[in-house]
């Protein structure tokens, strides 16, 4: 049985360099997921994405959501937030937060200057989800020593082997 993760497992875990799924509702019920940059601060996620998505449309009609942050690689982790998020205003500091995040300083950089144009479409806004619950699970405690070991060798390994 997977371990539950403490509060500040869980920070550190999110400031990892993972994306998020983010769900919604659509207007018949149907779950809606999204795969997102996001940065967690102050207890609160915080995402962008264009003002006239499907998402935003979503959470406009009904604010509960859910965001799914996982290890892809065994031994699994995981964290589920369960939440109410709002639409804000664009947030150009979270701009520079998210492509510094996920593509590096020079990475970064460029993705502003250049590749931000032909990517976004149109106006951007800012997502903010306030965490209601929060449930995580880890793996690595069952995972002996030897299998971490095999499990790390495998990343280096051609698919398939």
């Amino acid at each position: 049985m997977p371990r539950r993760m403490t509060p500040e497992e869980i920070e550190r875990f999110l400031q990892g360099r993972r994306l998020a799924v983010l769900i919604t509702r659509s207007d018949d019920g149907m779950p809606v997921p999204t795969p997102i940059w996001y940065v967690s601060r102050d207890g609160r996620f915080y995402m962008r994405t264009g003002g006239t998505s499907v998402k935003v449309g979503n959470i406009h009609r009904d604010p509960r959501v859910v965001i799914s942050v996982q290890e892809e690689w065994p031994p699994y982790r995981a964290v589920i937030v369960q939440g109410r998020a709002t639409i804000e205003p664009e947030r150009p500091v979270l701009a520079v937060a998210l492509a510094r995040r996920y593509l590096g300083i020079i990475g970064g950089f460029f993705y502003l200057r250049g590749q931000r144009d032909d990517i976004e479409q149109g106006e951007e806004v800012t997502v903010v989800v306030e965490p209601e619950k929060i449930i995580s699970w880890d793996y690595s405690p069952e995972t002996p020593w030897v299998g971490r070991l095999w499990l790390w060798f495998q990343r280096l390994l051609p698919l398939g082997l």
